[in-house]
């Protein structure tokens, strides 16, 4: 099980902190935020890109993922522009995703045997539809337009060879929000979805409906657990094991998806949200409980302690 974690979980930490944390903990892999108070973040010249590059490479980690906060269904005055014959030059959003896919790729020079991958957001502002219901006509909107931008973006990314990953996240939450952006995506376009677990959960999908949706498009899944606040979509998040999600399940969900398109041992990544929740304990003791669930899950342990007993 090759394990991972994004910085989001060790908010200003330095490079050499976080090669720590992965060490200690067992991590092979990493998300890495771009953020102004980061140590990756878009001003980053070539010298410094080549730096951290080669740190993670001498550590032996993979930058799994360039985690963007490029929100490609974000409403502008160009998309209303480019209905009146505007040209994708000038699309703000569009330049910002051009550019997060140079620092992917100068970013994964190391990546031993893996191609680079930048994380997006769909983003397009507005709340998701409820489940089961027809998306509004601001949403479809939102789904072509973040179509469009993944497309105008394609050649530039194949050149590069980084594939651009869609998250499960804010206006498209679920897998069935998500694949109606990817309806109009041209099929040369590489892009596939991060299935972030609780957000299309918090919004009703079961797992299961999810695992179907991505089948074909899936790039791993991102791990947290939490307990659904009563009549909301808001969650309280937890460590590992010790909320709601059922964790194991889709862990062997995804690893199902990851097997049938040919990869036997895919990433399991855990998203610990300590830069918005300062108040949750450090990511090596979150870590430490995902592994803890994934690697002997609550049924194996019961199913252990009943033979323990009946010895």
């Amino acid at each position: 099980m090759p394990l991972a974690f994004s910085t989001l979980g060790c908010p200003g930490d330095t490079l050499a902190q976080v090669m720590a944390t992965a060490r200690d903990s067992g991590a092979t892999g990493l998300e890495i935020r771009v953020a102004d108070e980061e140590f990756v973040h878009s001003g980053m010249d070539k010298d410094a890109r080549a730096a951290v590059a080669s740190a993670l490479a001498d550590a032996g980690l993979t930058l799994v993922t360039l985690a963007s906060y490029v929100r490609v269904c974000a409403p502008t005055e160009f998309a209303a522009a480019h209905a009146q014959g505007a040209s994708n030059a000038e699309d703000p959003v569009l330049a910002d995703l051009l550019s997060a896919l140079e620092l992917a790729a100068d970013l994964s020079v190391g990546n031993a045997g893996a191609g680079a991958q930048l994380r997006v957001f769909p983003g397009a502002g507005i709340n998701p539809c409820e489940s089961g219901a027809e998306p509004s006509p601001e949403l479809v909107a939102a789904d072509r337009l973040g179509a469009r931008r993944l497309s105008a973006a394609a050649p530039r990314a194949r050149e590069l060879g980084v594939t651009i990953l869609l998250e499960t996240h804010d206006s498209h939450p679920r897998a069935s929000d998500v694949v109606r952006i990817l309806e109009h995506v041209d099929p040369n376009v590489p892009v596939k979805v991060i299935w972030d677990l609780m957000h299309p959960w918090r919004y009703d999908e079961r797992p299961q409906r999810t695992a179907e949706l991505l089948a074909g498009s899936l790039a791993y899944a991102q791990f947290k657990d939490g307990v659904r606040n009563p009549g909301e979509h808001t969650v309280t998040l937890t460590l590992p094991g010790q909320g709601e999600l059922p964790l194991a399940r889709m862990h062997a969900l995804a690893a199902d998806l990851a097997a049938a398109d040919g990869t036997t041992d895919p990433w399991v990544s855990l998203e610990w949200e300590r830069a918005w929740h300062p108040e949750l304990p450090p990511v090596a003791e979150a870590l430490a409980s995902l592994k803890a669930v994934l690697v002997n899950p609550p049924a194996v342990r019961q199913e252990a302690d009943a033979q323990s007993r009946a010895v």
